[in-house]
């Protein structure tokens, strides 16, 4: 069974840009209590379409290990700290994380992850969406900041570079 184990910000840009579903590639899809609350703090068309794939498919989990969390949370906000630790308990197949901080610290753990651009530039290559810069572009008007390198990185990969378009 394949398990993943997201992060808010993913969860935000994803139910803002209405490619929450692009997270069902996995079996299981886990999120600690941490990132929930953080998904609901405002009142919002995202915050609404988490709760309510809360209330279906997105499985909210306590962290059992609260010594880990707090301890993590020295580096990380306390979602990112819940995701490591939960992930810690589960030994989940991917982590879905955009913070850097927290992806150097889940690497030190072995963890397979991707972020936000990573899930889009998948669905891309799986023909899921018509076309990552347009995604991309949504995703920057929605708020996200992506490195350029990175954006630049992923739409050669996905064959729309500005030098692969006629």
């Amino acid at each position: 069974m394949n398990t993943w184990i997201v992060d808010a910000s993913p969860l935000i840009f994803l139910a803002k840009l209405g490619r929450l579903n692009l997270l069902k590639q996995a079996d299981v899809v886990c999120i600690p209590q941490a990132v929930y609350n953080e998904t609901q703090q405002y009142d919002d068309a995202a915050a609404a379409v988490i709760a309510h794939a809360a209330r279906f498919w997105l499985k909210v989990r306590v962290v059992q290990n609260l010594q880990e969390a707090h301890a993590l949370h020295t580096d990380l906000d306390s979602g990112e700290a819940e995701v490591i630790a939960l992930a810690k308990e589960l030994q989940p197949d991917r982590l879905i994380l955009d913070d850097m901080a927290a992806r150097r610290i889940a690497r030190r753990y072995g963890f397979s992850m991707t972020g936000t651009v990573g899930l889009l530039l998948a669905a891309r290559l799986r023909n899921a969406i018509p076309s990552l810069r347009t995604e991309l572009d949504r995703l920057k008007a929605a708020g996200f900041w992506i490195n350029p390198t990175l954006e630049e990185a992923a739409l050669h990969e996905a064959g729309e570079a500005n030098d692969e378009i006629p």
